[in-house]
């Protein structure tokens, strides 16, 4: 076993600084992963605020037009 390790020593250094590389590469790819899904979430959240403020803009919108033609209305009774 002994002459094998003396034989192959470069092949056993590469195998090795391969699991290490393996590794860090899987590491990397579970960092970019949480960074993603936060980035998802984030999103949402601002996706509904964005909802939220157009629904109300909407109901704003609803109100003006209909005070313009109650408005409206009563100018042509006078």
């Amino acid at each position: 076993m002994d002459s094998f390790f003396k034989n192959n020593t470069s092949i056993l250094l590469t195998f090795i600084a391969s699991i290490f590389a393996a590794g860090g590469v899987f590491s990397e790819f579970t960092a970019l992963k949480d960074e993603l899904t936060l980035v998802h979430e984030r999103l949402d959240e601002k996706v509904l605020v964005i909802e939220k403020i157009e629904n109300r803009l909407m109901e704003l919108e609803k109100k003006t037009e209909y005070e313009r033609g109650l408005l409206d209305a009563k100018n042509k009774i006078k």
